[in-house]
């Protein structure tokens, strides 16, 4: 069904018919572990050892270890292969080369002090936090299940009026009406009974077998300035000031084809961008020459965010066609969490390094624009169900990172790590749609881990010049859901992302 729509953006700022609650949340504020070739080759167990341009992210007070000022830039490949089981297995490649850190390091030391302010140090670094790439593909078992009878049992309490376009009345611009119950409407993918009931097309006993594909692309980037102070080389102090650009879309196909004949496509679209700021501090001590303790806090942060999304029924029923919503926008403000991380570093012999890190994250929120600074929110009241959706599925996260290395001799460096990332939601997350909503896009995934293994090695010339090289294994798993049911077995994503990194760096 084509028409004109005489205005296809629709510009909100903050309405709670835009937004996914703990889904989108989690999305963009769970960071995997990433950085320069040496900082991943230990997997990121940097927080108490600095004198990296990613332990500066992690903790500022590494900076302070830095007695060189130091250019350095770090390459990266990555290899995500996705393998997407519902009935069967299937398995996607793709592939994304990126420049992954930058940074330059201004170190003022004075040599000749032994006691107090020996060096202050200030450093620019950009980090590549997060990549979206990704794409699966999934291929359901034929069973009674069907999104049709999601749509219909969404759209009770509507009257058939309401949904249907006449000369002059727009079903898309009433703001009562969810853009998914058009769809299905003007697909014939449900059918009206008594009153404002609805019934699915498909006849009981009927089955269908659902299909979906998905790609998803964007970034996470972070701009840091920094300042550290070294104090009689015992006591590190840090602090840096962080900007945050995000960049996300995500392009959907969920079909089904109908037991005897028929079938219907669901493409969506979803695009984010955003912008935010924070602050992170920390501190290490080295109470003896073989240990070094740290600990850092990072403030939440602070984003503006900018949505841009769609739909697109395709079907083949009793109708054939196709049709499709305006273009939806929204535009609204986003607290990601406070975060904490204690490190301890044991130095063997001068030439072995055995590091550790615990980071804890809460992702737990509140709907109150007082809440405390260590939950996410989402700050208008008209989000009070998403926020209460991330209370009530969001978790703390508990993330352990080993690593270790060991100098071969003045040149040569090999080093090996782990690391393991809780779940940041329950396995009982639900999707659940705001009544109003425009999205159209009903699938959901929700996060079940993560689990690293890394290994690299280094060499530093004489005159200043270095290079590393670094392979980062990370194996995500996730359910996945195409819309909310109590009886549709959840499909598993898992994503094994494959992470080939080269840093150079220069000390001067």
């Amino acid at each position: 069904m084509k028409r004109l729509f005489f205005c296809t953006i629709l510009s909100l700022s903050v309405s709670a018919i835009f937004a996914q609650g703990v889904f989108d949340a989690m999305r963009y504020v769970e960071t995997p572990i990433n950085g320069t070739a040496r900082y991943m080759s230990m997997a990121g167990a940097f927080g108490a050892l600095g004198g990296d341009a990613s332990a500066i992210s992690d903790n500022p007070a590494g900076l302070g270890i830095y007695r060189n000022s130091e250019f350095a830039l770090s390459a990266k490949a990555l290899i995500p292969v996705t393998q997407g089981t519902w009935a069967s297995t299937r398995e996607i490649e793709d592939f994304n080369f990126c420049l992954n850190n930058a940074s330059f390091v201004l170190s003022f030391l004075n040599s000749e002090k032994e006691k107090g302010l020996i060096a202050s140090n200030i450093s620019f670094g950009y980090n590549r936090l997060k990549h979206f790439t990704r794409s699966f593909s999934l291929a359901g078992e034929t069973s009674l299940n069907s999104m049709t009878d999601y749509m219909a049992g969404f759209t009770n309490g509507l009257s058939e009026a309401e949904l249907k376009l006449t000369d002059d009345y727009e079903p898309f611009d009433n703001v009562n009406v969810p853009w998914i119950s058009v769809l299905a409407y003007e697909s014939g993918l449900i059918k009206p009974g008594d009153g404002t009931q609805w019934s699915s097309l498909l006849n009981n006993n009927k089955k269908s077998t659902p299909y979906y594909q998905a790609q998803e692309s964007g970034y996470l980037d972070e701009f840091a300035f920094s300042y550290a102070a070294n104090i009689s080389d015992l006591v590190y102090l840090g602090a840096s000031f962080t900007m945050q650009s995000l960049e996300y879309s995500l392009i959907s196909n969920y079909k089904e084809t109908f037991q005897g004949g028929g079938d219907f496509t669901l493409k969506n679209y979803f695009a984010t961008s955003g912008f935010g700021w924070n602050f992170k501090f920390g501190a290490i001590v080295r109470p003896t020459d073989f240990l070094r303790l740290g600990v850092s806090i990072h403030t939440p942060t602070y984003f503006k965010m900018r949505d841009n999304f769609g739909g697109k029924s395709t079907y083949n029923t009793t109708l054939l066609g196709s049709t499709e919503t305006p273009d939806g926008q929204s535009t609204y403000r986003f607290t990601s969490p406070l975060k904490f991380q204690a490190s301890a570093a044991f130095i063997i012999a001068k030439s072995g390094i055995v590091s550790l890190d615990y980071m804890l994250t809460d992702y737990r929120g509140t709907t109150s624009l007082k809440a405390s600074s260590s939950d996410i929110y989402l700050d208008s009241e008209p989000f009070a169900l998403d926020n209460e959706d991330i209370k009530n599925f969001a978790q703390i996260t508990h993330t352990i990172k080993l690593g270790g290395e060991y100098r071969i001799n003045s040149a040569f460096s090999v080093r090996a790590g782990a690391a393991y990332v809780t779940p940041s939601m329950s396995a009982q997350s639900v999707k659940y749609m705001a009544l109003n909503t425009i999205r159209t896009d009903l699938e959901y995934m929700i996060d079940r881990g993560s689990i690293y293994g890394t290994a690299g090695f280094g060499y530093r010339s004489t005159v200043g010049f270095g290079i590393d090289l670094a392979y980062a294994y990370r194996q995500k798993l996730d359910l996945f859901m195409p819309y909310q049911s109590e009886t549709l077995l959840a499909a598993t994503i898992k994503t094994h992302y494959h992470n080939i990194l080269l840093s150079l760096s220069y000390k001067f």
